[in-house]
């Protein structure tokens, strides 16, 4: 029989050592395909340690400032470290491609924190003090978190190392005794206590991501069904979804949308696929009918907004978020509603329409015009961008239109 030494192949447990290490025990295609997540949740987590240490450092400049002590360059250097790494988290969110960014900042974190200690625990006054503050950054270590526990350990043993010269060369043979002691102890259970909750985070992000993508597959699965039903717009979901998608994109490099949340932009494109969903419950003779409707068969076309909204908030409500199922449910209602207010089913008007209804109208129009249906042919592009700039301000809302031109142009 053929080994798995014989065949080239690591045993088991050297490959579950293996991806624990290197992937928090997923596999290396599962852990690459949520890097990006793990690293939205790290820049969170690290925004939030360098605004308490940053609390932590005035709160004890200030008490030692009033108390007369000696001791208060430690203090100050917290606080204008971690005051630093906040405004570059701050300054660098909005930057593509910021992986290496988040870990250099998370890093740069953790050292300071390990200075920190260091100048607090070596200051003539704190000689016999053992091991001040390395107690602090090893509790704080779980909370600064890498996504490859081998880097992390790497580190957390090379800046202990550090300390511990820096302990050895200044301090007393009992003083450094008792840091020596104090490092091991809290060096060995931040270790414990990093992978439990790195492997943790990282789990629950891959499951998240998991679900995320197979109640997608099924959103994208009805929406389908609704385009086979209706002969008159064969691939209208993707192409409106890519022009939402743009629209967005522009959208978040203006300063008047600067405020729109990562959230709210991911859910708008993910329901944009839902617009039509109410579609599934019209008739076949009223859908593919090839002429113009009646004013009752009209009537009865315009109730999949409100059919939409009501499938979107029977299936998904507690099993997808809030937020998205809100944002899916107005597109799905409203995004036939005009700017000023001769739009159906509830006659809004202006920014009473929702910003996402807003936004999808212009791609649901600007397709229907350029594509060919059973009941006319598509016209022009140069036309149907004459139209959506006559519809400013009547039919859409007038500061999107020139920003939705800018994709199709």
């Amino acid at each position: 029989m053929t080994t798995a030494a014989e065949k080239g192949e690591l045993p088991v447990n050297i490959n579950t050592l293996k991806n624990f290490f290197l992937y928090c025990t997923l596999t290396r295609e599962e852990f690459d395909s949520i890097r990006p997540e793990i690293w939205d949740r790290n820049r969170q987590t690290l925004r939030i340690t360098s605004v308490f240490a940053c609390a932590m450092g005035l709160l004890f400049y200030l008490v030692n400032r009033l108390s007369r002590s000696a001791v208060i360059f430690p203090y100050l250097f917290l606080l204008c470290g971690s005051l630093l790494i906040s405004l570059s988290l701050r300054i660098t969110r909005r930057m593509k491609n910021n992986t290496w960014i988040s870990i250099s900042l998370c890093y740069t974190e953790m050292l300071l924190l390990c200075v920190y200690a260091g100048i607090l625990s070596t200051q003539q006054s704190n000689y016999a003090i053992p091991a001040t503050s390395i107690i602090v950054f090893i509790s704080l270590l779980p909370l600064s978190v890498d996504d490859r526990p081998v880097r992390m350990y790497a580190v957390m043993l090379l800046e202990a190392a550090g300390y511990l010269w820096v302990s050895f060369k200044l301090k007393s043979g009992s003083a450094f005794s008792l840091d020596l002691m104090n490092t091991i102890t809290f060096c060995t259970v931040g270790m414990v206590l990093y992978g439990v909750i790195c492997v943790r985070n990282v789990r629950e992000i891959y499951q998240n991501a998991r679900v995320e993508r197979i109640q997608q597959s099924i959103i994208s699965s009805l929406a389908a069904v609704v385009e086979e039903r209706d002969e008159n717009t064969g691939d209208h979901i993707s192409r409106t979804s890519g022009y939402v998608q743009k629209l967005i994109a522009v959208m978040k490099s203006r300063d008047a949308y600067a405020h729109l949340s990562e959230d709210y932009c991911n859910n708008v494109i993910l329901a944009a696929p839902m617009h039509d969903i109410g579609k599934i419950k019209i008739s076949d003779a009223i859908l593919n009918k090839p002429g113009r409707l009646t004013d009752e068969e009209f009537s009865l076309m315009k109730q999949h907004t409100t059919y939409g909204a009501e499938i979107i908030q029977k299936t998904m409500k507690g099993v997808e978020e809030e937020g998205y199922v809100t944002v899916a449910c107005n597109i799905a209602r409203h995004h036939h509603e005009r700017f000023d207010g001769t739009g159906y089913p509830d006659g809004l008007k202006g920014e009473e329409i929702p910003l996402e209804a807003r936004i999808m109208a212009l791609a649901d129009v600007y397709d229907a015009l350029i594509s060919e249906r059973v009941y006319k042919k598509a016209f022009p592009k140069e036309k149907a961008v004459q139209i959506i700039k006559e519809g400013a301000g009547t039919q859409f809302d007038p500061n999107l239109v020139p920003l939705f031109l800018e994709t199709v142009e």
